[in-house]
């Protein structure tokens, strides 16, 4: 009977146990539910539920990526999110539905998070667990991401969904935007991470005899502290001593009053009821000898600590002001005003510019001509250098005619650039193999029907610069006035075999080796513009010309992936027109009206050729 009872009694503690114990676990999860979302893999089904679920696995995004595909995917629609917390931060979870159009293509997704932040980029490489699962009839299944976290709130950010495999690139699938929820939302009004942190302004003791007189502000009303709390120690004691303030009502401050303590240098600390908020500083209590001795000796330290620590904090806002100033003037001009500003800056102060001369290519396609207008442009707003282009010349052009207005740009010049391309490197090995045209030919005044002259002055350029090159090897071995540019939608086998002697560089890869080049040249000024701080390939696009050329860089590569031979396609000739037949007679109708002829503008009314024109 006793081994039974205590049996019973046995069971029963452990079954009060495990009840306790239950609610307690399942909180936890739910906690981690909250967070984690769906797990490490999640399924994903339509709005009515009766279609089976499409389960992803999750794959790092740096690992086995291989977008390229051979089929169009249209890209994705209905995106919707939702807003979670995790760890005190907001986090946010993207759904979506892929679209009808190459979507039996499809073979996983890939989701990208981002804000004006380059670095703070999130991905996730959402991979089907059946590469064959998805048809037309799953057009309106609803997927989803899993959560990205570590994001904060009331902050906007730019969400990109591309399906792969297709032979498109990202920036061929539109983003969508989003905003963060506040943290009053997410995390409720009276979580401590929603409000501010506080500290007091003032934090200031005196002695008056044998007490200590600690003054401080008060905390905004909106914190609702309610009590402070105020520790203090003698540095060599071990724990501290509490004294509670009460906030007093009349006043914008509150002194608290240590009694009766002894001499010595005191630690003292104050802290709000929360121990959130708190303020550290030390203070010395002498030997009182008179009434009067107290005061003046708190007073003769206390004013001096104050008007030092005023200093202190005045000269660091203003150096934290001027660094900014400096790194918003020259990388982020994402606003107007700082554009402007900017330009009024460099007007006011008329420092010397390195004189660049651009020879390049007008036979490639007018997307080159957009990436060479744009580096031009870039080349005189962000890097501070004056820049000579026949396509912003042509009235200096007209008035000196071809070859004088290039003998002096080529001369002047500090630094000599050829963009080399494709078409420039065909068009001058072809003009080397042809050899050199009669004197004839050579000397023959332009008419109006060469249509062809102003696009192949690139050609005579390219040799001028090549005899300069070849002069300057053969005297000394400083080719540094002369550079070989190509942009990464070209190759180091475009640069002609002519200029092969000139440094070479790529573009925007070695941006920062070209711009030092274009600012180590000692002129004979005394004073160069101050350069731009932190020039490199990730930083370019900030500047407004930055981003104009990074959007024709980008615009010509989605050309030569659109159109693989489109240089070939420029070479082939043009056909013949068609003969136009006799028009028909027409009846009289007995009305006689007057015909309108409309005269098109030719290359010759725009450009009259001067007198001393040497024909190319």
């Amino acid at each position: 009977m006793a081994g039974s009872r205590r049996l019973v009694h046995f069971f029963t503690a452990l079954c009060v146990f495990l009840c306790s114990s239950a609610p307690v676990n399942g909180g936890k999860r739910g906690n981690s539910d909250k967070c984690n979302y769906k797990g490490t893999q999640l399924s994903s089904t339509d709005e009515s539920g009766r279609k089976p679920g499409v389960t992803f696995r999750y794959d790092n995004c740096s690992l086995n990526w291989n977008p390229l595909g051979k089929h169009f995917i249209h890209e994705v629609n209905n995106i919707t999110y939702t807003h979670l917390s995790c760890d005190s931060q907001a986090a946010v979870v993207v759904h979506w539905m892929a679209s009808p159009l190459g979507i039996e293509h499809v073979k996983g997704f890939r989701v990208y998070l981002e804000d004006k932040n380059p670095e703070g980029k999130q991905c996730q490489h959402l991979i089907l667990k059946d590469p064959r699962q998805l048809n037309f009839s799953y057009k309106t299944i609803r997927m989803s991401s899993q959560p990205f976290a570590g994001l904060a709130f009331e902050t906007d950010y730019m969400v990109r969904i591309v399906p792969f495999p297709t032979f498109l690139n990202d920036s061929f699938f539109p983003p969508s935007f989003l905003r963060t929820n506040s943290c009053e939302v997410l995390l409720g009004s009276d979580n401590l991470v929603c409000k501010p942190f506080w500290k007091p302004k003032t934090l200031s003791v005196s002695q008056l005899g044998s007490n200590l007189h600690v003054v401080f502000d008060h905390a905004p009303s909106t914190f609702g502290f309610t009590i402070y709390y105020l520790y203090y120690k003698l540095r060599q004691e071990g724990p501290f001593r509490l004294k509670r303030c009460k906030p007093e009502q009349n006043g914008p401050k509150t002194t608290c009053v240590l009694q009766d303590v002894t001499p010595g240098t005191y630690a003292i600390e104050l802290r709000d009821d929360n121990n959130t908020t708190r303020k550290q500083t030390q203070y010395h209590v002498s030997q009182v000898h008179s009434p009067w001795a107290g005061p003046i000796r708190a007073m003769a330290i206390t004013v001096p600590l104050v008007i030092m620590s005023a200093f202190a904090t005045l000269f660091t806002v203003m150096c934290r002001k001027k660094q900014q100033e400096n790194i918003y003037s020259h990388l982020d001009e994402e606003s107007p005003e700082s554009s402007s500003q900017t330009t009024a800056l460099s007007a006011d102060r008329p420092w010397p510019r390195p004189k660049i001369f651009i020879c390049y290519s007008s036979r490639d396609c007018p997307k080159h001509l957009a990436v060479i207008q744009s580096f031009a442009f870039f080349l005189q707003d962000f890097c501070g250098c004056e820049v000579a282009l026949d396509l912003w010349e042509h009235l200096e052009i007209c008035k000196q005619g071809q070859m004088s207005w290039l003998s002096r740009r080529i001369d002047e010049a500090h630094f000599i650039i050829t963009v080399c391309s494709k078409g420039l490197k065909y068009f001058v090995e072809k003009r080397h193999r042809k050899g050199k045209a009669t004197s004839k030919e050579n000397n023959r005044e332009p008419t109006a029907s060469d249509s062809a002259g102003n696009r192949d002055l690139f050609i005579v350029a390219t040799a001028m610069i090549a005899e300069k090159i070849k002069e300057v090897h053969q005297k000394s071995s400083d080719l540094s006035r002369f550079m070989s540019v190509y942009f990464d939608y070209s190759h180091e086998s475009d640069v002609p075999t002519s200029l092969r002697l000139a440094p070479k560089y790529k573009l925007m890869d070695q941006l920062p080796l070209l711009f030092a080049r274009l600012h180590s040249r000692q002129l004979s000024l005394t004073d160069r513009e101050p350069q731009p701080p932190n020039v490199s390939k990730r930083n370019y696009f900030r500047s407004k010309s930055g981003r104009s050329l990074y959007v024709a860089i980008c615009n010509m590569h989605q050309h030569i992936e659109q159109e693989p031979d489109w240089f070939e396609k420029q070479l082939v000739p043009p056909p013949l027109p068609n003969k136009r037949l006799p028009p028909p007679e027409k009846l009289d109708s007995g009305l006689v009206l007057n015909e309108v002829k409309l005269k098109h503008p030719s290359e010759s009314d725009a450009c009259p050729p001067p007198q001393d024109w040497v024909g190319i």
